[in-house]
């Protein structure tokens, strides 16, 4: 076989520093077309993006040519890079050491576009952690709680 072919879908989650509420609703959609551009400099592709102040959802189709770890590492560096640039008031932005990255299947994709959308509506019910927690077992991902949330 002469050409390769992929289908690597991913849903990624990350929080902000200390989960402080920083991710202002009126800029968000801008946050996530800096995120699809980065994603498609490494030849991957945004499917879906959401989230709310403390938090945020990328649904991702990776590249063959990088691991997620560098995927991410550069979606986070270079968003923060652009949050501190464009407003004044966020200078001490970061974003948690950690991630999440869980696997999606085909017949997940419509539901997981769908939840990743509705970010503002679904935390009015519950809180990250609590979701956080949830994505970890039900992909059944050992973890240790006392580290997991920082």
């Amino acid at each position: 076989m002469s050409h390769t072919h992929l289908s690597l879908r991913v849903h990624l989650v990350w929080a902000t520093k200390n989960r402080r509420p920083w991710l202002d609703p009126e800029w968000r959609p801008r946050l996530f077309a800096c995120a699809e551009t980065i994603i498609q400099r490494k030849d991957g592709r945004l499917l879906s993006a959401g989230g709310v102040r403390d938090h945020i959802h990328l649904y991702v189709e990776t590249p063959a040519t990088i691991s997620i770890a560098e995927l991410v590492g550069g979606i986070k560096s270079n968003t923060a890079r652009w949050i501190h640039q464009n407003f004044a008031h966020r200078r001490d932005f970061k974003w948690q050491h950690g991630y999440g990255a869980f696997t999606v299947s085909g017949p997940d994709d419509t539901a997981l576009r769908d939840y990743i959308r509705n970010q503002e509506q679904h935390h009015r019910e519950r809180a990250f952690a609590g979701e956080y927690l949830s994505l970890l077992e039900v992909h059944g991902i050992d973890y240790d709680l006392t580290n997991t949330l920082d």
